[in-house]
């Protein structure tokens, strides 16, 4: 059942071609076979990879895009700095192994534009004290996805060459994109991997650090919505459902990879609100295992092969509205013996258990 469009509000836009309101780890040995994947790949393709040395630009990989995060999740595991416990155990948070199936979800009536609406309302309210441009924004984030899952993953079974974000990170980003900073991720056997991130360039159509979400994302819901679906001049939405998948993505990666300021976000929630087909739906859980609300997609999405329709999510805590986790979930039962995942389970999340502002790499909230 779709939802049904709310009553206009003071929150919804006007602007041309803007419709109304409708409605852990890796396991044992994984660091070696991803090495020889990117080794096979890049013989296959009869192209010498460039060396970079250790302070060369280094962009983070979206959650969105598997196979360039693939490449770059390689990357990180082959040419980071090692060490055994030198800079210490990564925090802890709930259980992820409980948090990897959705079959407790139930689909909800509540208008996922009223949703939205009071989510941006939430969101403007929160108070963002001054950011200086030589501090850095610290992320702690539980990235899974079901490939790098042992429990999940049967590897007698046929399987694809990419890799994936796995396990909790930690990430230490320059607020002005000018100051070196910071990647750790905790390794096997108890090591911990850290790779430092170069400065940043600003980047045509997104955003790479919190200064650039400041100075370049619009505040109202009229321009976030035409920068969600890339609209220029007076050019109109398609309606096309892939435009609308891949605006809800490009709304997915803001929230999951950046600090934004209060009005952004808000302008976010109230342009998301306007896309079509969204449904609503109660008790969703994240990779941390954390219980919300969630407004999601359904679809099949070209990016997750093999898996038949899914549905991505924005995941809400039920009490502050605030934003916990970007998901996808699979629509469909088992096709065959090699499927493991039913329908409801996690495909893929990216679950933000922290995120603040400090002073230091390192530093820690």
């Amino acid at each position: 059942m779709n939802d049904n469009p709310s009553p206009r509000d003071e929150d919804e836009p006007t602007g041309a071609g803007v419709p109304a309101a409708v409605e852990r780890d890796l396991p044992p040995g994984r660091h070696r076979v991803l090495r020889e994947q990117l080794m096979r790949e890049i013989e296959n393709d009869g192209e010498t990879p460039a060396v970079r040395p250790r302070t060369a630009l280094w962009r983070r990989p979206a959650f969105v895009g598997p196979a360039v995060a693939a490449a770059l999740t390689v990357a990180v595991v082959v040419g980071a700095a090692v060490t055994q416990q030198a800079a210490g155990p990564l925090t802890t948070h709930a259980d992820s192994s409980d948090g990897r199936s959705r079959d407790e979800a139930t689909r909800s009536d509540e208008s996922a534009a009223d949703l939205l609406r009071q989510v941006a309302k939430a969101a403007e309210k929160r108070n963002l004290p001054e950011v200086g441009d030589d501090q850095f924004v610290y992320t702690e984030r539980n990235d899974y996805h079901w490939k790098m899952d042992p429990e999940k993953n049967d590897y007698g079974c046929p399987d694809t060459m990419e890799a994936y974000p796995f396990g909790l990170r930690e990430f230490w980003s320059s607020v002005d994109g000018q100051h070196n900073g910071l990647q750790r991720e905790r390794g096997t056997d108890g090591e911990v991997v850290e790779m430092s991130l170069g400065k940043q360039l600003p980047v045509k159509n997104g955003v790479n650090f919190f200064r650039e979400a400041e100075d370049e994302l619009p505040t109202d819901a009229d321009g976030m919505y035409r920068y969600l679906y890339g609209l220029k001049g007076d050019e109109r939405a398609s309606g096309a459902k892939s435009a609308d998948r891949k605006a809800f993505d490009k709304a997915s990666t803001l929230l999951a990879e950046q600090l934004l300021p209060p009005k952004v976000e808000a302008a976010l929630y109230r342009a998301v609100a306007r896309i079509p087909g969204l449904t609503v739906y109660e008790g969703s859980v994240d990779a941390a295992g954390r219980t919300g609300v969630s407004v999601g997609l359904e679809g099949n999405w070209p990016e997750y092969r093999g898996h038949g329709p899914t549905r991505h999510e924005l995941l809400f805590d039920t009490g502050t509205l605030a934003f916990l986790a970007a998901d996808t979930v699979k629509l469909d039962p088992p096709a065959d013996s090699c499927d493991s995942l039913d329908a409801g389970d996690l495909v893929s999340s990216v679950a933000v258990l922290k995120r603040t502002v400090v002073d230091r790499v390192s530093e820690r909230p």
